[in-house]
């Protein structure tokens, strides 16, 4: 799409991707490991062994950051690692330390790591704080692919994707003049966290990401207003994704069944 004026040398690419990495996405995906012991999803990575979860630290990080990588030789090398400055270590604090039955806003461009996406349906769930979190998310179809391949065929990840308010915000085309919400931000009563962190398996790993986690202390109000408007103001009803059908299974005919080889009876 060019410029006004037929001589314009420049070319405006108005794509909402922004060189997000989808096969990579789809690829982590793939390797999920399903469980079913309070969370769907495998919960190794965010661990420091023996089932110790790991969290943020008592005097609470103010710079967040993906710059620790295993090293070079192991199964991992190059992709980041779980430790408490890390912006997903900060999200699971957000929601943990969250009192029972608050609300949490976010602004999601982009929303197709599987391990948030548990992480978010773990914590709205009763039994698990029963969080109210509205989710801001951007306009690209794949997003809400994304949230039908984490549903799957099953009816309990079904129910748990339901208990997120979660709106699309923006056009997903190629107009100029088309906007959403590039914000990446995190409201709770235990804090916010703002960033470059957009919450997909390339940030959680391999990109080189950086944000700031404030404490309760700091007034979020004004952040959280804003996400609280916005979500508002969002035409349509929330995005209610749906469990994929179950393959059909052969019946095993009742009754007499013609066979049209067979020879006829005198």
């Amino acid at each position: 799409m060019k410029m006004e004026g037929e001589d314009s040398q420049y070319v405006v690419a108005s794509q909402f991707d922004l060189d997000v990495d989808i096969e990579f996405e789809r690829q982590e995906q793939e390797k999920t490991v399903w469980i079913g012991d309070g969370h769907f999803v495998d919960q190794s990575w965010v661990s420091l062994g023996e089932d110790t979860p790991l969290g943020v630290s008592v005097d609470r990080p103010l710079v967040l950051h993906t710059y620790l990588r295993h090293p070079p030789g192991t199964p991992e090398a190059g992709k980041s690692y779980a430790h408490d400055c890390h912006p997903f270590v900060a999200f699971l604090h957000l929601l943990h330390a969250a009192p029972e039955s608050s609300e949490i806003y976010m602004s999601i461009p982009y929303l197709t790591d599987f391990t948030v996406v548990d992480h978010l349906c773990h914590y709205a769930d009763p039994s698990n704080g029963g969080l109210h979190i509205y989710i801001i998310l951007g306009p690209k179809q794949w997003n809400i692919e994304c949230l039908e391949n984490f549903v799957g065929r099953s009816e309990s990840r079904e129910t748990a994707v339901s208990r997120l308010h979660i709106k699309r915000y923006g056009r997903d085309d190629d107009s100029f003049r088309s906007s959403f919400s590039h914000s990446k931000a995190m409201v709770s009563p235990a804090g916010a966290m703002v960033g470059s962190y957009n919450f997909t398996n390339a940030a959680r790993l391999r990109h080189r990401e950086h944000g700031v986690l404030l404490g309760p202390e700091f007034d979020a109000s004004g952040i959280k207003g804003e996400l609280q408007e916005l979500w508002e103001e969002i035409s349509g009803d929330e995005i209610q994704v749906k469990r994929k059908p179950s393959p059909v299974k052969h019946k095993s005919p009742t009754g007499r069944v013609r066979n049209p080889y067979a020879k006829k009876q005198k």
